[in-house]
């Protein structure tokens, strides 16, 4: 085979034996050129090459079966399975390809090409000019893998008269787009560009949101992307929501990265109809920053105001029902924990504003440490409040603990021991609360001593772990029930996590004097025929002492009896359980039970939920059921759920939610698009700030593209005519 090199620009002015001689003499802004046969005709200059044909020139490379080169005109022509590989790596194939001006121009009839970031281009005509521009004529775009030169048809392809790269904006732009979805037209636009292959960020329109409902109409959401090219430390996305009947609002979320500190915000401002009038002028903001300090300090921060309490929630930018503004500062190093916090709690609901409470500050440090025989604890804290349902108060308080374990042969004995002091300046108090001390003082002290035992059964199929354990708490404290308002722990639960904690109620606003004998009895077993069983019986008998300034006060000396149970006899079958026993009458007064599993492929679950209303502050029952289903066939995953309102013996459904979902890798169709479905219901919601209705959610994501969102509503009776409105 013959290898002839040369540089093309001198190659008419050599003679036959000055182009061997010059061969050594080519330099790395040549053109490079080979062959297996290569013809020259110096009075015609003219040259044509075959076989093997590969041209490089500045990182392109081109082969074929043939180019013939006219020097006169410079201008080649590569026939025969012309290739093109550019230096970005992406690769163009055509019959026919046309080079000028050095090689730097190319036209191209036709062309199919795939770029770098695997998705696929064709055009009955190509033209690259010298500058890199390029212009696909009657261009077809596409992300999925197919052979256009086989003429396979992509799940998705945008159909356009003209499709131009412009590498120096980097970016592509398309005359007249058509997007076809399974080869059905799906939308039109005049124009569209966006950022090629090679940009990681661009400012541009994102995905526009189109929808339907009774409440809104017709509503759209176009968010805007702006992202400056000279600085990559921030950016920002504008949103403009425009809700056809019921008014409109304008989102601008900045997002700002220093060195050492993160910063977002998202700030809304519009005319929308709420609870208090139509038309409204609302605004809202919210603003959260991180930042790593020096000494291994941590600050965390957040905002947030609304100046109406209705549009955050009912128009879905802000699902609480009330904000707390906070900062935070903590330091944690292996045996200490320092925090910071001021905060501000600002409620969205029909309460008075007298229950809007600011903490300004509270600081706290807990050190903990231990040795070969004792554990130490010492906690500080200091915090003053305001407008806490009336109340200002500031307080001042610290605490000690010592705690000692003993290993005598299979039964452990534990002790703690601990002393706290409380200083309180209560500078307000409501109209309701009579007393005027304003000034108070508490000395708390206590220990426990409880033993325990584990008795084990092992044989081949069965394992059997019992531990019962008996504790004997005092608490010694000065009366202040009566002064101290109860601010940290009035919603008092007893349960397996504080049964033997020497102060039940775990805050420091309620200390009382109380002797207690606290029992509790664990069982562990564990089977092949039965699977693991954890269980749980515990109560709390008070010797002697009060049991006041809390919600619920349970005057008899027996509090209700703890269970839980957990059951996990095999992956098909999952139990759970929790309820607080009247010890009278064996009641429930709270319960929670969840029976979930798997069988052949079904996922499935039920939790049942229920309060009585002496139990709780607000004084209302409560009872709930939700159940679920779902199923994986392939890589698909469908699920549906249902909640209950179950009080006072009625069965009212409060929402519901079919959703289709894609489990697999990459994307669901060609590699290239994935389609989501979700259905909701809230036929059933109480809350003077959210409407009920029902949604239809379909999401189209497409590679290299993004995700388009459809989403109208009332469309639920096609589905289900049974359904609630």
């Amino acid at each position: 085979m013959k290898y002839i090199k040369f540089f093309l620009i001198f190659i008419f002015f050599m003679s036959g034996s000055a182009l061997s001689k010059d061969l050594k003499q080519t330099s790395s802004d040549s053109v490079n050129f080979t062959s297996d046969s290569l013809i020259v005709d110096e009075k015609t200059q003219k040259l044509i090459a075959t076989g093997n044909v590969v041209i490089t020139n500045k990182g392109r490379k081109i082969t074929s079966n043939k180019v013939e080169y006219d020097q006169n005109i410079d201008k080649a022509v590569a026939t025969g399975s012309v290739i093109i590989r550019e230096k970005d790596g992406s690769i163009y194939e055509s019959d026919s390809v046309v080079l000028t001006n050095e090689f730097k121009s190319i036209v191209a009839i036709p062309l199919y090409g795939e770029l770098i970031d695997s998705s696929f281009i064709k055009a009955n005509n190509f033209i690259k000019n010298d500058i890199g521009e390029s212009f696909f004529k009657e261009g077809t775009y596409t992300a999925c893998e197919c052979d256009f030169k086989k003429g396979t048809n992509p799940i998705w392809r945008i159909e356009t008269q003209q499709i131009k790269h412009d590498p120096v904006t980097q970016t592509v732009y398309l005359k007249h787009p058509v997007m076809k979805i399974f080869s059905l037209p799906v939308y039109y636009l005049p124009y569209l560009s966006f950022p090629d292959w090679t940009v990681k960020r661009r400012s541009g329109f994102l995905t526009p949101v189109y929808g339907y409902s009774k409440q809104n109409r017709f509503h759209t959401k176009i968010p805007y992307y702006y992202a400056p090219e000279n600085d990559l430390t921030w950016d920002m996305t504008f949103t403009t929501h425009q809700n056809g009947k019921t008014g409109h609002a304008d989102q601008l979320n900045v997002r700002k990265e220093f060195q050492n500190t993160s910063l977002e915000t998202n700030i809304y401002k519009g005319n929308l109809d709420t609870n208090k009038s139509n038309g409204d002028n609302v605004f809202g903001i919210n603003l959260k920053a991180s930042s790593n300090l020096d000494n291994h300090w941590k600050m965390t921060f957040e905002g947030k105001y609304a100046d109406q309490e209705t549009f955050m929630r009912r128009y879905g930018f802000d699902g609480s029902d009330r904000y707390k503004s906070y900062l935070n500062l903590e330091k944690i190093k292996p045996n200490s924990i320092s925090k910071i916090e001021i905060y501000n709690i600002q409620n969205l609901d029909e309460t008075s504003s007298d229950n809007e409470p600011v903490m300004a500050p509270s600081i706290s440090h807990h050190i903990f440490d231990s040795n070969e025989n004792y554990n130490y604890d010492i906690k500080l804290n200091a915090h003053s409040i305001y407008n806490d349902e009336s109340y200002d108060i500031k307080r001042w308080s610290g605490l000690a603990k010592i705690n000692k374990k003993i290993n005598l042969e299979n039964v452990i004995l534990e002790g703690d021991a601990n002393f706290g002091l409380d200083l309180y300046s209560i500078q307000g108090r409501p109209s309701t609360d009579s007393n005027d001390n304003r000034y108070i003082d508490r000395l708390s002290s206590g220990f426990s001593i409880a033993a325990s035992n584990q008795y084990g059964m092992t044989d081949q199929d069965l394992s059997v772990i019992i531990e019962p354990k008996i504790q004997f708490s005092s608490v010694i404290s000065s009366d202040r029930t009566d002064e101290v308002p109860n601010r940290d722990s009035s919603e008092f639960r007893l349960d397996q996590a504080n049964l033997f904690l020497n102060n039940q109620y775990q805050g420091r606003d309620n200390i009382q004097r109380s002797d207690r004998i606290n029992a509790g009895f664990t069982t562990y077993l564990m089977s092949q025929n039965i699977g693991e069983v954890n269980f749980f019986v515990g109560q709390s008998q008070k010797i002697s002492g009060t049991q006041n300034n809390i919600t619920i006060a349970n005057n008899d000396r027996q509090s209700h009896v703890i269970n839980s149970i957990n059951w996990k006899p095999n992956s098909t079958y999952n139990f759970s359980w929790f309820s607080l026993y009247n010890h009278h009458n064996f009641k429930s007064d709270t319960s929670d039970f969840s029976f979930s599993g798997s069988l052949n492929g079904w996922g499935y679950s039920a939790n049942h939920r229920s309060v009585d209303g002496d139990f709780v502050s607000n004084g209302t029952d409560r009872e709930e059921l939700a159940i679920g289903i779902s199923k994986n066939f392939s890589n698909w995953k469908t699920s549906y759920s249902r909640t209950y309102d179950l009080n006072n013996n009625k069965e009212e459904m409060i929402s519901e939610t079919l959703g289709l979902e894609y489990t697999g890798d990459g994307y669901m169709f060609g590699n290239c698009l994935t389609v989501l479905f979700q259905y909701k219901s809230s036929g059933g919601v109480v809350d003077r700030d959210l409407i009920p209705e029902d949604s239809i959610y379909l999401t189209f994501n497409f590679r290299n593209l993004g995700a388009y969102q459809w989403q109208p509503k009332e469309i639920n009776k096609a589905l289900n005519k049974n359904l609630r409105y």
